[in-house]
């Protein structure tokens, strides 16, 4: 092995060697401490795709978001058609009375009115602002059952409630039908979402395993590196020693 004095060539080499061996531990640590692949100069096409995967990821969200807002309301609504329905069916019963013997007939007619009033104010219930029935159930209740209509006949008014019971009930099946499909796709939704997120994982994360033996071995280098470095920075000394 040649001596030299000025230029120790294999000092520098070692001290190539050992930074080359600080660099790779250094980007695992980043890696390892941040839990992404594009850390410290790493898989930076991954940093890439990652943006793109978790924009899905958002707008998943948002739609899975709007889904659940939507069967809110419809739910919101099942509950004024059950309402509905029960007024209606108070309806039969005492519109049924009227023709009994003795019946407070004055009576039995304002307790309609004021049930009808109230059928008419459940069409117009909102959900945050907004309507959440549709003209049909309106049109069922305030049409041909109002409470103007009702005050005029002090007779046996059964059929108009039982009508009104009908077109509630058929009102709240087609609802009952749109809850069942939202929630379906919300269902969807969320396995899209689940799924998204397992590849926006497998895009960004880091594999610690993998980088912990990659930061050993780095370690386990720049140790053997630095003693080499040690040895090394003495060979100008002995050829000095050579020389005395």
């Amino acid at each position: 092995m040649a001596f030299q004095v000025n230029t120790n060539v294999s000092a520098l080499q070692v001290y190539n060697n050992l930074g080359v061996h600080q660099n790779k531990a250094a980007e695992s640590l980043s890696r390892i401490s941040s839990g992404l692949k594009a850390a410290g100069g790493g898989d930076i096409a991954s940093a890439g795709t990652a943006a793109i995967l978790n924009a899905n990821v958002q707008a998943t969200a948002i739609d899975i978001g709007l889904v659940q807002n939507q069967i809110n309301a419809l739910q919101s609504a099942d509950a004024v058609y059950a309402e509905g329905m029960a007024l209606a069916a108070k309806g039969i019963q005492v519109g049924s009375s009227v023709g009994n013997a003795g019946a407070d007939t004055t009576a039995i007619t304002a307790q309609l009115v004021a049930m009808t009033a109230g059928m008419v104010l459940l069409s117009a219930a909102t959900y945050n602002g907004a309507a959440l029935l549709g003209t049909t159930f309106t049109s069922t209740i305030a049409g041909g059952l109002t409470p103007a209509a009702i005050a005029a006949v002090a007779t046996n008014n059964t059929a108009g409630y039982t009508a009104a019971a009908a077109a509630i009930a058929d009102l709240r099946a087609t609802n009952g039908g749109n809850i069942a499909t939202l929630q379906n796709s919300l269902q969807v939704l969320n396995a899209v979402a689940a799924n998204q997120l397992s590849g926006l994982g497998q895009a960004q994360d880091t594999d610690i395993a993998t980088e912990m033996m990659s930061l050993t071995s780095a370690n386990i280098m720049t140790e053997a590196a630095t003693a080499m470095l040690a040895q090394a920075m003495q060979l100008p000394n002995a050829v000095l020693k050579l020389l005395q």
